[in-house]
């Protein structure tokens, strides 16, 4: 789901953005000027234009323009990404890729298509944030030569999605990986193999996506208890959700509830290198 969207000129040139871990999936293009990201202070590359690049949360980055300018840039956030996609950048630490002059008119009409509904959403918004999701994805997907796998419609890949379909409708009845095994007609073993064959992570793995994915998608469309989610997801207790939830992203389910998020705004003359006072504040559910 959409959790930001910026769309504009930033002066990142005079007012870097310092280093810091993201919460969610950053894709970040360079319409007009030039900047790059850095890693960490003392490391200043040379700003560029013309790129599209994705960074997964937990990743510490900023970025940095050319002194004295400023650059527009299309930034958008998301909570989750397509398997295929995470699975790619989990090898290579980001994604970047060069953008034509179309492709910087497609994404500058996709910011403008996406504003309505990050500010304003109605119920068909996450239809139209979703195709976004998948455009910004092949985009930055366009260099990338990847592995074949198994298709659709083969026997193993028919077997796992099974598996993700059953574990997916019975979160809330704390399912098991041999539950799931039966259910898809095969042993516990035979699908831990089909699973690290063809998603390269166990079952289990797949299981707390999956639980969080939904915890996410409850807090994010509802004010609904930590409770409920935890229940609805198949923890024990909000207590024991919290704790895992915080494992797995890295926040607390209320402060991802509350969503960081930065607006790129300038600081006074005394915060140039103070992230928690640059342009941070929270946003309201």
């Amino acid at each position: 789901m959409l959790r930001y969207l910026g769309f504009g000129q930033r002066p990142l040139g005079d007012c870097p953005l310092p280093p810091h871990k993201r919460v969610n999936w950053e894709f970040l293009a360079v319409i007009r000027g030039k900047c790059t990201p850095f890693f960490h202070a003392g490391y200043q590359p040379s700003p560029v234009d013309n790129r599209l690049w994705l960074f997964p949360p937990g990743y510490a980055h900023g970025w940095l323009g050319e002194s004295g300018k400023k650059c527009h840039l299309v930034v958008v956030h998301f909570n989750t990404v397509p398997a295929a996609l995470e699975r790619i950048v989990q090898e290579r630490g980001f994604l970047s890729t060069r953008l034509t002059v179309a492709d910087k008119r497609f994404l500058a009409r996709l910011a403008e298509k996406l504003k309505p509904h990050y500010w304003r959403p109605i119920w068909v918004s996450d239809i139209h944030t979703e195709r976004a999701l998948l455009d910004l994805s092949l985009l930055v997907l366009r260099d990338v030569r990847t592995s074949r796998q198994p298709a659709p419609g083969s026997g193993s890949m028919n077997k796992i999605l099974l598996a993700e379909t059953w574990l997916r409708e019975h979160l809330a009845e704390r399912p098991s990986i041999a539950e799931a095994a039966r259910a898809t007609g095969i042993s516990p073993s035979q699908l831990r193999r089909l699973f690290h064959g063809v998603r390269k992570a166990s079952p289990k793995r797949a299981l707390h996506k999956l639980k969080f994915e939904r915890a996410m998608q409850l807090m994010a469309h509802s004010n609904v208890k930590l409770a409920t989610v935890a229940a609805e997801c198949g923890f024990t207790s909000a207590s024991n959700f919290c704790r895992a939830f915080k494992a797995f992203n890295g926040n607390t389910p209320t402060v991802w509830r509350r969503e960081i998020y930065i607006q790129y705004k300038k600081p006074r003359e005394d915060e140039k290198t103070n992230y928690a006072r640059h342009g941070r504040r929270y946003r309201t559910p």
